[in-house]
């Protein structure tokens, strides 16, 4: 039976106990400095492949070794007031998180808007939360509160255009540009103490539209949201979040993960909520369901849901392999653990020449994209170049249902994990790519999979871009059952691009008559699909 207990001081998250309820005795602001965070040191998926080391997180909360516990923050706002984290889970089972809000005093995420364009040259005037440090001519750094941005040319800009009312990846050419890598000269026309208007002047043609809004992130990933690792039956309900520096929710070798009635939006006075993914879930298992939820102000994808797959680069002894990560996103983190099975694949098609037991992991010290995987059995003698998946993990269930996105100037939901999984009742408004897309880099990076069944069913896709629906893997081109099945059925296709599906490599592929379009104009794509079942939509004027 579960103890209750009320609190008003945030440390009571140092004094949490097994089968308890805590309950905040009234609406409270949390405020909480650089002094008051705890650090972590981890790995998290999907972290920063620029930074080849642990990384040291800096976390509001840490919950180790917990069962059987909720925290009810009964309206309290959580405020950091330095660059970190929320909240940090690992080895718990049974918590449940509701009624919190979690904000940040400065966003680190740089802002301006473009009030003049010259041949050559724009004058911007940055937001409240960002300033520019003039070191010489053309080195600068952008300044958000406490944190220091080096301009390497090695960020991603994000364009809002006006016309379209949307947000954008910024490029130059084929790839994401970082605005600031054109720069050549940097002059401060004004500065009134809580807005700067800069002049940038740049090698070329000026790349900036007038009026236009521009934001901007790094690719190190040094804080996130949240990180749940190794945890069972983990639930966040009814919680706001404004802002999460660089990664979102991370949740890494969890079971059953729960997000009901989340709200993630930008204050009033910025445009951005999360610089990263808002969801990356790494080899999970059990179901993982985010449902009555809204997400708005978001640069990466919604909702990332990824697999775990290595390579092997050698046959030490008849039980060992030495492998190695192919992404560096995922480096240091333990690949299985002991009574895991693993299945050795062939890399051009993901399938399964045999499954083995684990007996440990060991991870390189000095390399952490190194690992050696020790086998109960005896493993094949041709394993050097296939592909390693840990089958005990990476079989994760979606429900997504019943939320609101939008401005998603990414792919919105992608999912690559073996399991079934539910996209339904949503409503996807202003996803510049693909609105739920399968599949797609497992044959280079390794962190798609074959899925399961796929039912996408009553959603309304308003303003999307194409293909609203992808399933485009990148293993053989003759493969017919990459994914077992896809069913989209009574989905409302609204004042979007043509395309409605790109589909390849799917066992059963079902689009039925029950879907609506706009107007006749819709059309879709299919390859290497053994079965297909495809019935006009319906038409609504």
């Amino acid at each position: 039976m579960q103890k209750n207990f009320t609190f008003g001081s945030f440390s009571v998250f140092e004094q949490l106990q097994d089968n308890a309820c805590y309950t905040s005795k009234s609406r409270y602001l949390f405020s909480l400095g650089a002094d008051k965070l705890k650090s972590v040191s981890s790995y998290a998926a999907n972290s920063s492949p620029h930074t080849k080391n642990i990384q040291t997180r800096r976390f509001a909360a840490t919950l180790e070794n917990l069962s059987n516990v909720v925290i009810d923050g009964n309206e309290s706002r959580v405020l950091l007031t330095d660059k970190g984290s929320f909240i940090y889970m690992s080895n718990c089972s049974d918590i449940t998180l509701k009624n919190f809000i979690f904000d940040v005093e400065t966003p680190c995420c740089p802002e301006f808007t473009v009030i003049k364009t010259g041949l050559t040259s724009a004058n911007v005037k940055f937001a409240p939360n960002t300033r520019v440090e003039k070191i010489d001519d053309s080195t600068f750094d952008l300044l958000c509160g406490n944190t220091k941005i080096q301009v390497d040319g090695k960020g991603i800009t994000y364009v809002r255009a006006l016309d379209a009312d949307r947000n954008a990846i910024f490029t130059i050419g084929k790839e994401p540009a970082d605005i600031f890598s054109k720069v050549t000269k940097l002059d401060i026309l004004e500065d009134d103490g809580t807005n700067q208007t800069v002049r940038l002047s740049f090698k070329s043609l000026c790349p900036l539209k007038n009026g236009y809004s521009y934001s901007y992130r790094t690719n190190v990933r040094d804080e996130a949201g949240f990180v749940f690792d190794n945890c069972k039956n983990v639930r966040i309900e009814n919680c706001g979040v404004k802002y999460m520096h660089t990664q979102g929710v991370v949740a890494q070798f969890c079971e059953n993960v729960t997000f009901e009635k989340l709200d993630v939006r930008p204050k009033p006075s910025q445009s951005v909520a999360c610089t990263g993914n808002v969801f990356d879930f790494f080899a999970c298992k059990g179901t993982i369901k985010v449902s009555d939820s809204y997400f708005s102000g978001c640069l990466g994808k919604i909702v990332n849901m990824g697999v775990q797959y290595v390579r092997v680069n050698g046959r030490l002894d008849d039980h060992t392999l030495a492998c190695a990560y192919a992404n560096p996103k995922y480096y240091g983190i333990p690949f299985c653990k002991s009574g895991d099975v693993i299945a050795v694949t062939e890399p051009d098609d993901l399938v399964s020449t045999g499954r083995y037991l684990s007996e440990k992991c060991m991870v390189d010290k000095i390399n952490p994209d190194l690992f050696n995987v020790v086998f109960k059995d005896v493993v094949p003698h041709d394993a050097v170049g296939k592909i390693l998946e840990n089958t005990s993990v990476n079989t994760a269930d979606l429900v997504f249902e019943n939320n609101t996105l939008y401005d998603v100037p990414n792919k919105a939901v992608c999912v690559n994990s073996a399991g079934n999984h539910v996209i339904n009742g949503n409503n996807f408004k202003k996803v510049t790519k693909s609105a739920v897309y399968i599949g797609g880099d497992a044959k280079t990076e390794f962190v798609a999979g074959r899925v399961g069944q796929i039912d996408i069913s009553d959603n309304r896709f308003s303003d999307c871009n194409s293909p609203i629906i992808c399933v485009n893997p990148s293993v053989a081109e003759n493969v017919g059952d990459f994914a077992e099945s896809l069913n989209v059925s009574a989905n409302d296709f609204i004042e979007s691009e043509k395309t409605l599906y790109d589909v390849k490599h799917v066992r059963s592929f079902i689009f039925d008559g029950k879907n609506v379009c706009d107007d006749e104009k819709y059309s879709g794509i299919t390859a290497n699909c053994l079965s297909t079942d495809i019935k006009d939509y319906e038409i609504r004027y």
